[in-house]
Parts: structure tokens; sequence; C-alpha cells
């Protein structure tokens, strides 16, 4: 691994992997469209592409994202397409080596986890966390 980017959304701190991540935009606007999963807001142009926006925690909990929508989408390459997760804030860029998944949080999502600041972070598969969209038919055209 590269390196991640932390970001923060509904107060817990994620990594993600910066071979997936190609920028982060503030001030994104959502377009209404069909949602395939409760945590898509719609769609969001970005690079002169419509691309689902996605909100990260909700997609995470697999649930419904909040009514409140945040100001910043990181943008990445999502099996193989585009997709915008909305979050918080996105904090640092990180190259420091994760460590190994603890027993307790093993998921098929986390690929790693750090330490920050007296708490430990997992570090998001995109890809593998994606594949709740893809199931449902969110792929878009890359």
């Amino acid at each position: 691994m590269k390196g991640y980017l932390l970001v923060r959304v509904g107060g817990k701190r994620y990594g993600l992997r910066l071979d997936q991540v190609l920028e982060v935009v503030d001030g994104v606007d959502v377009s209404p469209a069909p949602k395939v999963h409760a945590a898509v807001r719609g769609v969001t142009r970005m690079r002169d592409k419509s691309v689902p926006l996605v909100h990260l925690e909700s997609l995470i909990a697999n649930s419904a994202a909040p009514t409140i929508i945040e100001d910043t989408a990181v943008l990445t390459r999502c099996q193989g397409s585009l997709a915008a997760f909305e979050v918080e804030d996105a904090e640092a860029v990180a190259t420091d080596e994760p460590g190994d998944v603890p027993e307790a949080w093993q998921s098929p999502w986390v690929c790693g986890v750090v330490k920050r600041e007296g708490s430990i972070v997992p570090i998001i598969d995109l890809d593998v966390l994606g594949e709740r969209l893809a199931v449902g038919g969110m792929r878009q055209a890359s």
C-alpha cells in the first residue's frame, strides 16, 4: 500500500487507499438519480462526468444517508468506475505502513489499520466496499 487519505465522517475517521483516490473536492452539488442503495445521494459532476455521490459512512453501515449533505467529496476509482464519497473532511495524507487488522475488526472491506491520536483507524478497500453499489447496478462508465 502506497499510503492513504485520512477522512472524517459521522465523527469517525477512516483511511482511503491513495491508489483509489483521484482528488478531494469541496462544494459538491448533487442531482437526483435513481437510488440503488440508500447511501447514494444522487449524482454529481466531476471531471466532466456524472458520478454517483455516496455517503461513505452510510455505505459502511449499510444504511440510509443522513438528511444533511456534507460539503466535501473524495473522487475515487471504485471497481474500475468513478464514484464520489461524501465525507465531513479530508484531514491528511499519510504514508506509514498500516498494521494488520485486529480479529475483532475483521471485515472484507478493511485492508489494514493505523493508530492515530490514540485510536485505531480502519483503512478501507473501496473496491470491496463498493460491491454493495455494484450489486444494485450503480456502476458508472469510466
